[in-house]
């Protein structure tokens, strides 16, 4: 089955990666939670893979989360990607956090989807539509976007979510459910630069160094 598989990965916040054949149908993904170590990333996707009935060498396209979220989960996903990518001169796709938990939840008519990812800093990134470029937000202000036809959607259940969650009549975790066929399609028509990280904060040192 050369060259005809898909790998879906991300690592941005929780950690997600998933193969799918030429018809984008998951043939088999894995998850794991918040805080896990990635120095095994590569045997990570290659069991994945394995899983799948194939091997690296059967990728005809690779789609990376590109964040918000841990800088260095960014930075890995997309560094791994591309690692693999550029020398089989096969494509790669570009995918927001925000995607991936937006396309994973439906809606009933008159809902709202809010997608919101903890950052480090104590704030949020959220963000309610595809459309949007998204946004770093206190709180409170994550908190005010709670009202009856919301409904909050999370990657996990963390500890820094807890405050938030009362505010909001449904929330919905995704976790390992991702809505692949719809987060595939979506990457390979977007045209996002899956070449350059979405951070939408400065880093810890850029902060210091502008103070």
């Amino acid at each position: 089955m050369a060259r005809s598989l898909g790998l879906i990965l991300d690592i941005s916040f929780a950690g997600f990666v998933a193969v799918v054949d030429a018809e984008d149908k998951v043939l088999a993904q894995r998850w794991r939670p918040p805080g896990d170590r990635y120095d095994d990333v590569g045997d990570w996707i290659e069991g994945c893979l394995q899983e799948a009935g194939g091997n690296l060498s059967d990728l005809g396209w690779i789609a990376v989360g590109v964040g918000p979220g841990s800088f260095t989960g960014i930075r890995i996903a997309m560094a791994f990607a591309q690692g693999l990518a550029m020398p089989r001169n096969i494509p790669l796709y570009g995918f927001t956090a925000f995607t991936a938990l937006l396309l994973s939840c439906e809606t009933k008519p008159g809902q709202q989807l809010v997608a919101a990812i903890p950052s480090n800093s104590g704030r949020f990134y959220t963000a309610t539509d595809l459309k949007e470029s998204g946004a770093l937000v206190e709180a409170d202000r994550l908190s005010g976007l709670g009202n009856p036809e919301a409904v909050l959607v999370i990657p996990s259940k963390v500890p820094a979510m807890e405050p938030i969650l009362s505010k909001f009549n449904q929330v919905h975790v995704v976790e390992g459910n991702w809505d692949v066929p719809r987060l595939v399609q979506h990457a390979k028509t977007s045209g996002l630069d899956a070449f350059r990280p979405y951070y939408l904060q400065l880093s810890a040192a850029e902060e210091k160094a502008g103070a």
